[in-house]
């Protein structure tokens, strides 16, 4: 069966048109959800905008996150800014998938350079690894919460972390490789 690369043609009340053309009821229904959200967020933000009270938006842009409170307009907006943020990436991740810039190439697999650059990556990894520091300097007059035992209290370097910055790069590294 050899298509060309044309889409199989879907004929209905409306007339002839190819399959990617439609889009699936989940993706008309997130674009119906993520676009309304989108709207309200707009709405609510050009309504500050004009009143001039900025407060609200100012909350939602900042990192750190707190309890959901209905009753709060500052926290249903900042709610309603960061399902937009989601529809956005939502979106993105459709067009990307759905309307590439560029066409889909055939996928090929070659052992022995599968291989080749494993091995050179494991290679270049072992000039890379690092011991955690173990000296730990002895500090004076603390309380038995700040000791470990010894009396001897680990100075907070980022080697001596459980999951350092270093580590979890170094994974992120092997999964996106692999």
């Amino acid at each position: 069966h050899n298509n060309d690369g044309m889409d199989e043609m879907i004929i209905d009340d409306f007339g002839a048109h190819s399959a990617a053309e439609t889009a699936p009821l989940s993706t008309m229904a997130s674009a119906m959800m993520f676009g309304t959200i989108t709207f309200a967020s707009a709405a609510l933000a050009a309504r500050m905008f004009l009143t001039g009270n900025l407060s609200a938006l100012e909350v939602a842009k900042n990192p750190r996150s707190s309890p959901l409170d209905v009753r709060s307009f500052s926290s249903v907006y900042t709610l309603l800014y960061h399902f937009t943020i989601f529809g956005f990436i939502l979106l993105y991740a459709y067009i990307c998938e759905y309307h590439p810039p560029f066409p889909h190439s055939n996928k090929s697999y070659d052992r022995d350079e599968f291989f080749f650059l494993t091995g050179l990556l494991i290679f270049a990894s072992a000039y890379t690894i690092s011991k955690n520091d173990k000296k730990t300097p002895v500090k004076e007059k603390l309380s038995s919460a700040e000791m470990n035992g010894n009396g001897v209290v680990a100075e907070a370097k980022e080697a001596n972390e459980v999951l350092n910055r270093d580590q979890t790069e170094e994974w992120k590294g092997w999964m996106q490789y692999m």
